[in-house]
């Protein structure tokens, strides 16, 4: 019995100690390797990738390759990712790197490190958006995005989710050739992880910038909000050519089309339009306009043509909302994503904002102009509601006197009373109502025969 106690306790401590050589060995990256959640790491054998290992939930690396021969991290179900996490582990040894995993967040390399290691790479122009309150009050924009504080852009991950600040200054609106600055904020989701660390070796920023850029110089050269047409009734309205709402999108229907036509006209967006368009969320032009540029359809049918790579096809479906285009709408476009974001740079674009905006140098005289207006429009539309709150209340009032005296009227005509006489009463009230807040005391109604002494306020003396 006590021969087995030490067995089992001598056991203990080589496992014990195995675990904590692991553990070491993970730290310093040798044999073994320790995956940061939200992230993905290469596993490169000599200078080849051998391995791509995502530690995303509800994401695994897909069996199927796009039309380049590159898998994607595509959704997958808890079953799906460890198989997949663990495709090209040693045959044998699944079991106990499993336990590894789930129990202490480390994964087995190679026993031939370090010819089979972690990947590292190096990725330049990383920024990063400054708070408002840190920057002075009226600091212009540009000085809000600022370079990443890290000390070296050498990296052995690539982010899941990946924010990227852009800063566009001097966009030109169609409609009246004005200017604006725009700090922008995209956020990317990772799609195909070896395409940006190999094929663009980390060189990807500067790019994905360009082509935002150049998709918002398109949206604000070809995008038309609806307005109000210029017809009799929007002018008895105040609306003829103000801005109705933020496309001009008719409906399909004929009948609907025409009442929809009769009632707005497309414009090209001017500064005063800018001012009231959406500028954020799901429903946003912006976002509807760049959605549709994750890849466009011709390659998503290619894709699809490929029977291994149906499921990375019904993945673009879920990242571009089943809204494709046919090709780039511009030939700046063209150039820069042919077959759109994801196929180009290897990320999807997930959300966009507009994060501040503010009239270019060309452009500041107009901008005040415009508040100088709308200061003005506000300040008379609230000297006429005032006014129209005191004629509501002198109604009001009017109305309710004139209630009172009537009830007076009908109750003493009521009581027998000749209706010249109530009416006297009536007009005796008024006058002593008129003077009950003076230093009159007493209002004597009537001739010296026949005179009527009404008290015109209450008494102040107490009697003893």
């Amino acid at each position: 019995m006590f021969e087995l106690l030490m067995v089992l306790v001598l056991l203990a401590v080589v496992v014990g100690l195995a675990i904590a050589i692991i553990l070491l060995l993970a730290n310093l990256g040798a044999y073994f390797t320790k995956i940061a959640k939200g992230v993905t790491i290469f596993i490169n054998r000599g200078d080849d990738l051998h391995a791509i290992l995502p530690n995303i939930d509800g994401f695994m690396m897909s069996k199927g390759k796009d039309l380049d021969g590159q898998p994607w991290l595509i959704p997958g179900t808890d079953e799906e990712r460890m198989e997949a996490f663990f495709s090209k582990s040693l045959p044998g040894t699944i079991w106990l790197q499993k336990i590894l995993w789930k129990m202490f967040g480390v994964r087995f390399i190679s026993f031939v490190w370090p010819h089979t290691y972690v990947h590292k790479f190096d990725i330049r122009s990383r920024k990063r958006i400054k708070e408002r309150t840190a920057v002075e009050k009226d600091a212009p924009i540009r000085s809000r995005v600022v370079d990443s504080p890290e000390p070296t852009t050498t990296v052995d991950s690539l982010l899941f989710l990946v924010p990227r600040p852009v800063f566009l200054e001097g966009v030109e609106l169609a409609g009246d050739n004005s200017r604006i600055n725009l700090l922008l904020l995209p956020i990317y989701r990772q799609v195909i992880p070896s395409l940006p660390v190999y094929n663009l070796k980390g060189e990807f920023f500067t790019p994905l910038d360009a082509a935002i850029e150049a998709a918002m110089v398109d949206f604000f050269a070809s995008h038309r909000v609806a307005v109000y047409k210029n017809t009799q009734e929007n002018k008895a309205a105040g609306r003829s050519g103000q801005f109705a709402t933020d496309s001009y999108d008719p409906p399909q229907s004929t009948v609907d089309k025409q009442k929809y036509e009769e009632l707005y006209e497309p414009a090209p967006l001017t500064y005063s339009l800018w001012l009231k368009l959406t500028k954020a969320g799901e429903g946003s032009p912006l976002q509807q306009r760049l959605h549709p540029l994750n890849v466009n359809k011709a390659y998503r049918d290619r894709l699809r043509a490929k029977k291994e790579s149906e499921r990375l096809a019904d993945y673009i479906d879920e990242l571009t909302h089943r809204e494709m285009v046919e090709e780039m709408p511009s030939e700046e476009l063209k150039k820069i994503i042919p077959s759109g974001i994801v196929p180009r740079f290897g990320f999807a674009m997930m959300s966009f904002r507009v994060v501040e905006w503010e009239a270019h140098e060309s452009t500041k005289a107009l901008a005040e102009a415009l508040l100088a207006k709308e200061t003005e429009l506000h300040t008379a539309e609230g000297v006429r509601q005032k006014a129209y709150g005191v004629r509501d209340a002198t109604l009001a009032q009017a109305e309710g006197e004139s209630s009172r005296y009537e009830r007076l009227v009908n109750a003493l005509v009521s009581k027998g009373v000749d209706a010249n006489v109530a009416a006297q009463v009536v007009l005796t009230q008024l006058r002593t109502e008129n003077i009950r807040d003076s230093k009159v005391t007493t209002y004597v109604e009537g001739g010296a025969s026949a005179s009527i002494m009404v008290p015109a306020s209450s008494s102040t003396s107490t009697v003893q």
